[in-house]
């Protein structure tokens, strides 16, 4: 179907192993996060571009007429969630630590999540379309949280917030049709086979930029950072089981892939778009909020691994 990190030769737990490294190898030598997080913006742009790259736009047509599933799938990611956390967790939680909880469930699923989806053998046909579609959509639900949610202070100038989703968004889709219309097709068959390596790079650069000042908090205010590491784990295996038990009525492969799509959010477009609007800490749980989606992966492959089907 598309290129993604399963098709680079390594294993899947030895990709998902080097993932995970690259946060801890953040925390452990500040001096590297801090180099790395210039790079977090251009990266995260990358991250996308790379994304569409790899996607051929006529099987992403095809892919909505068939896959049906993928609909809820994205009004349960987008709307559903949203709701209930937001309403579950308004009297648990105080301001800060309610706003990062409720922004993570207003973005779109990580890039990764269809390439998570082929090494587990699950449904990356719907994962691909729902990840593409919830990025375009996800500017709509975090406007809300952002006029609802936070106060005046707080808040971003509508033409900020639209020319970031432009950058951040929209143009990466631009320029990949642009490329597309000055290179041959061999050219595009070459640079999909090769652009899962350059994400693999991307995706450690990402888990390193955004742990800078994680190392500073946990000396200078330990509980806070716990609570930030709690609060995201919270939210992600809350986020699972909400998820297989509402939507097991689509099929155990489409509801692990529900799974992925709908616990492991892209908080990165969310700091591009939105992030000063959060408050200082806001990248820091940016950080803290990889640690599930870098490990998580690992600890519940035997979960996530749907057996293929043996053909009759």
């Amino acid at each position: 179907m598309l290129s993604s990190l399963a098709d680079i030769h390594l294993s899947p737990d030895r990709q998902l192993l080097l993932l995970a490294s690259s946060i801890f190898i953040g925390v452990l030598f500040p001096g590297i996060a801090a180099i790395c997080k210039p790079l977090l913006m251009p990266t995260i742009f990358l991250l996308f571009t790379f994304a569409i790259v790899q996607i051929r736009f006529s099987e992403v047509i095809r892919v909505t007429r068939t896959e049906r599933n993928c609909w809820l799938i994205l009004a349960w990611q987008l709307v559903v969630l949203p709701i209930i956390f937001s309403l579950a967790l308004y009297p648990l939680l105080s301001d800060q630590w309610y706003i990062f909880a409720v922004a993570t469930l207003c973005t779109s699923s990580i890039t990764a999540t269809t390439a998570l989806s082929r090494l587990f053998g699950l449904n990356d046909a719907l994962a691909l379309v729902v990840c593409l579609a919830g990025t375009l959509l996800m500017p709509l639900p975090l406007l809300v949280l952002l006029s609802v949610g936070l106060d005046s202070a707080g808040g971003l100038e509508m033409g900020v917030y639209l020319n970031r989703i432009v950058i951040f968004i929209l143009v990466p889709f631009l320029f990949v049709y642009l490329l597309r219309r000055a290179i041959t097709e061999q050219t595009d068959a070459l640079i999909r086979q090769n652009v899962p390596y350059a994400v693999l790079v991307l995706l450690m650069i990402f888990g390193l930029s955004v742990m800078d000042g994680v190392q500073e908090l946990l000396f200078a205010q330990p509980l806070i950072l716990l609570s930030y590491i709690a609060l995201a784990f919270a939210i992600s295996i809350v986020t699972h089981l909400l998820t297989y038990a509402v939507l097991l009525r689509l099929g155990v492969r489409d509801a692990k892939t529900a799974c992925l799509l709908c616990a492991y959010r892209n908080m990165g477009v969310v700091a591009a778009i939105a992030g000063s609007s959060f408050g200082e800490h806001f990248l820091i749980f940016v950080g803290v909020w990889q640690l599930p989606m870098y490990t998580l992966p690992l600890l519940l492959k035997k979960f996530y691994h749907q057996p293929v089907a043996p053909v009759a």
